[in-house]
């Protein structure tokens, strides 16, 4: 998962920060069940009652609206960048690179890239904070 943060001269402050801030949120595995789970939309027990192919393809529409939903939550799954814009500004801090599966956040900071081990919630609260560089300064 790519955040891009616009830094340089003047972006001071957090000038630049807008967007639906929970895009920079990861769906917990519960949640990624439940909405790729055809069992939970309307008409499902409709489906159910059907019988031969005319059961297979109901299900097969409802697999393929449950994919749909997943695809439209603003939670992140697999995806490279978030689902909705997120603006975050920063003189200091670069774009975030984050691996969810092994817990590795790679930032940009200054000149220099940096590694740490951070889980998505942690990522999420440093992506929505009021100072992107405070968190990495210790404020």
């Amino acid at each position: 998962m790519l955040f891009n943060i616009l830094t340089g001269a003047g972006l001071s402050n957090n000038v630049l920060k807008s967007g639906e801030r929970i895009a920079a949120e990861r769906q917990t595995p519960l949640e990624h069940e439940e909405l790729l789970d055809e069992r939970n939309l309307p008409g499902y027990r409709e489906a159910m009652m059907l019988e031969g192919p005319a059961r297979l393809m109901a299900i097969q529409q409802l697999r393929a609206q449950a994919a749909l939903r997943e695809a439209e939550y603003p939670k992140y799954w697999d995806d490279e960048v978030p689902r909705r814009p997120i603006s975050q500004s920063s003189s200091w801090v670069g774009d975030i690179d984050y691996d969810p599966y092994s817990n590795v956040m790679q930032v940009q900071l200054g000149n220099k890239i940096y590694t740490y081990s951070k889980t998505p919630d942690q990522v999420a609260q440093i992506v929505n904070s009021p100072s992107i560089g405070g968190i990495f300064n210790g404020r």
